[in-house]
């Protein structure tokens, strides 16, 4: 194999000649001393060390993404982050660059900052990180090009990209109101992700805003799992006087509300109405179709990739959330409350 010492002894240029045609350095070459450099490479087949390039620009054309709640293996099949995912990788190769997925699962700061500070990539994806871990303080103290999919700046001050939940929480609460529910149950995401948290006070606040007041007793923390929406709703369907309608956290939540449901022989939509979040492919599938929120996740991916190549350049970006909004989408799983029960 060919090295860039082969490619010196058969042009008689200086080894930083050389380097500087081939990483298109700023020192300017004769045309003539380019196009021999250049001959010689294609005659001897010589490639350039992606490394040893890598060490010389201090760039690796490599971007790192860190999922700080979806289970590593579970990536390409979670509808949230396998579609935040296709927008990196859409986003990164219209730009030139690869993707390095990291797989170690965030313990804390002494376990797991060491993977972190070799520069194998030139900057850093994280996708909803949490609130309450160490993650992104710890990260950021790199000195490494940072961006986050759902994180707040009151947190810790990065560029940011997110749907705007507090718009999306507010479409689905008020929808539910104008079909004349009063008797409103939540079932939130996992209380430590910045999704959740701003959900559940959008919820409360559109429920003062319309003179109904909040019930302790309809608001139950899980996790986004259907498992979690199952359980809860059981739970809630059993209260002596249990709600007509269910904003739920996310569509996974909404299906184990409806299973639950269907199990308990309560009606949707004629004696609990249900919304999700996401609109995942399943939602218009169910029975009956989820009304759901749709979320822009690919554009999120997108739009973080080209934030953070922004900054690898350079570019001040300002520290914040920079918010898509999300889209109502009504099915047959809400209705107008019925008049026997409301």
């Amino acid at each position: 194999m060919a090295t860039i010492y082969d490619v010196a002894r058969e042009t008689g240029f200086s080894l930083s000649t050389i380097s500087n045609v081939l990483n298109k350095g700023p020192r300017p070459v004769r045309a003539e001393t380019r196009d021999q450099i250049l001959a010689a490479v294609r005659r001897l087949n010589y490639h350039p060390s992606a490394i040893a390039r890598g060490l010389a620009l201090r760039r690796t054309n490599t971007v790192g993404i860190l999922f700080g709640v979806v289970e590593p293996s579970a990536v390409v099949l979670n509808a949230y982050s396998a579609a935040v995912l296709q927008g990196v990788l859409s986003g990164a190769a219209a730009a030139g660059y690869n993707v390095t997925h990291y797989t170690e699962r965030w313990r804390d700061a002494a376990q797991s900052e060491a993977a972190f500070r070799d520069r194998r990539t030139d900057g850093l994806l994280v996708i909803a990180p949490r609130t309450d871990s160490d993650l992104i303080p710890t990260l950021a103290r790199l000195d490494l090009p940072l961006v986050a999919v759902s994180w707040s700046p009151e947190h810790f001050p990065i560029p940011s990209v997110d749907a705007d939940d507090a718009v999306g929480a507010r479409l689905a609460v008020e929808h539910l109101v104008a079909l004349g529910h009063r008797r409103i149950a939540h079932i939130t995401g996992h209380p430590g992700l910045l999704s959740a948290r701003v959900r559940r006070a959008i919820f409360e606040q559109v429920l003062c805003e319309n003179g109904i007041e909040p019930r302790p007793e309809y608001v139950l923390s899980g996790e986004y799992a259907q498992a979690a929406g199952h359980a809860l709703t059981r739970r809630l369907l059993a209260l002596p006087q249990p709600p007509t309608a269910l904003f739920a956290g996310n569509d996974e939540i909404a299906f184990g509300a409806l299973e639950a449901a269907r199990e308990a022989g309560v009606a949707v939509p004629d004696r609990l109405s249900v919304v999700g979040v996401d609109d995942r492919p399943l939602a218009a599938l169910m029975n009956p179709p989820l009304t759901t929120l749709r979320q822009p996740f690919q554009a999120l991916g997108e739009l973080a990739t080209r934030l953070l190549l922004r900054r690898i350049v350079g570019e001040e970006i300002e520290a914040g959330p920079h918010l898509l909004r999300p889209e109502l989408v009504v099915r047959a799983s809400t209705a107008a409350v019925s008049a026997d029960i409301s």
